[in-house]
């Protein structure tokens, strides 16, 4: 019986050929573009979660609870050894980097400048970051008196590896420190922000000018699974104590906000544009059906004359509706799953790759990866928009009578 209905759906569904087909091209083309789109907007987001995590980020860090600006934590605290051992020892950590995070100025004999100052261990931060790739020219900080910078802050201070350069900053006890440093590496990330802003230099030199001792500003750490990223950012802080020893463990959700509000963003665009895809495939779908239920009133009227009940009447036209919405979803999800694998392979040329390079490196390319979860959730509404498209006629054509159908001119 129901073999035999979604036969009898098939044929009616084509009988009309041209009206099908442009139909079925509003659902093919709407439901490839939506998975486009969904693909793009989250290989987007993904590219610059990992972006930040990788270059400025981590996936969790650890601070002292006095810090009110998590990106930039002014306060200092002890104690760094023990709590890298711990988080060292759990299974799900895959690198730890202790690192002091500070403002000050930087001066050749040529010009003077103001940077952000990253402090790190040379080892520990190759493990967590990505930043030693970008080095260009000479190496990577190795060893204390070394400094590596980014090419904009090269071109302005007219500096070259080998030479020396000065960093200044307020330490501890107020007083203004500074100390020279030579040249290590010129790095270029892409990012005008990072390649004119941002220096690394090694934790005891920072230490040094800051008069800290042994004291540090954070503890980065990477995880091998990033899906599982609160649960072993709630296990990692009940091992360290931190809020008896006066600590904060933040996520890169926690210190990059700003990412998450774009996300949020881009999810609200995405809505609204499934919204529209799906507002048009529901009218294209109700259009053919009411057109169809016209021409066919007297066939329908001969069917119930002949014992066909109304309410399989109307199941029928429901049934040609999701034939209708199911052929057209099939070629969509064909053709936009093979449209994202084309990208997957190829990469995309990202227009916005400057633009989103503006804080954070970028690549110009993009390449595209399959949201299956948000697919997933266009193909059900897909199926539930083309039966609620019939509807309406399933319910106008239960309600007709066989004599009055048979008159129907």
């Amino acid at each position: 019986m129901i073999l035999a209905l979604i036969k009898l759906a098939i044929r009616n569904v084509f009988r009309n050929r041209r009206r099908s087909g442009l139909t079925l091209a509003s659902v093919i083309i709407g439901l490839a573009a939506l998975f486009f789109i969904q693909s793009l907007i989250k290989s987007l987001q993904a590219d610059m979660v990992e972006r930040a995590i990788s270059v400025f980020n981590s996936h969790i860090q650890v601070q002292s609870a006095k810090s009110d600006d998590p990106k930039v934590p002014e306060a200092s605290f002890s104690g760094a050894a023990r709590i890298e051992e711990i988080l060292r020892r759990d299974p799900d950590v895959l690198a730890v980097s202790k690192r002091i995070l500070f403002t000050g100025l930087i001066a050749s004999p040529l010009n003077s400048m103001g940077v952000g100052i990253f402090s790190v261990d040379p080892k520990d931060e190759t493990q967590l970051s990505t930043i030693s790739s970008y080095v260009k020219k000479g190496e990577f900080i190795k060893d204390n008196g070394t400094i590596a910078i980014g090419a904009r802050i090269a071109k302005n201070l007219d500096a070259r590896v080998g030479e020396k350069i000065v960093i200044m900053a307020q330490s501890r006890d107020g007083a203004f420190e500074g100390k020279a440093l030579r040249v290590a590496g010129i790095y270029e990330t892409g990012s005008y922000t990072w390649d004119a802003s941002m220096v690394y230099m090694t934790l005891q030199d920072a230490q040094a000018i800051l008069a800290w001792g042994g004291d540090i500003s954070s503890i980065a750490v990477k995880i091998r699974d990033a899906s599982a990223l609160e649960r072993v950012e709630e296990r990692l802080g009940k091992a360290i104590a931190v809020k008896e020893n006066g600590l904060k463990m933040l996520t890169w959700k926690d210190v990059s906000s700003e990412i998450i509000h774009i996300q949020e963003f881009q999810d609200s665009v995405l809505i609204l544009v499934i919204s529209v895809v799906f507002v048009i495939v529901a009218l294209g779908i109700l259009n053919t059906m009411l057109m169809s239920l016209f021409e066919r009133i007297r066939e329908f009227g001969l069917m119930m004359a002949l014992g066909a009940k109304r309410k399989h009447v109307a199941v029928l036209l429901l049934a040609e509706s999701i034939c209708m919405g199911s052929i057209g979803l099939f070629w969509g999800a064909a053709w936009g799953l093979s449209i994202i694998s084309v990208f997957h392979f190829i990469g995309l040329p990202l227009p916005l790759g400057e633009a989103l390079s503006y804080f954070l490196p970028f690549g110009k390319t993009l390449y595209l990866r399959f949201a299956w979860g948000s697919h997933a959730w266009a193909v059900l509404c897909v199926i539930l928009v083309s039966m609620a498209a019939g509807i309406i006629p399933a319910i106008r054509v239960s309600r007709l009578r066989a004599a009055e159908a048979l008159r129907h001119v």
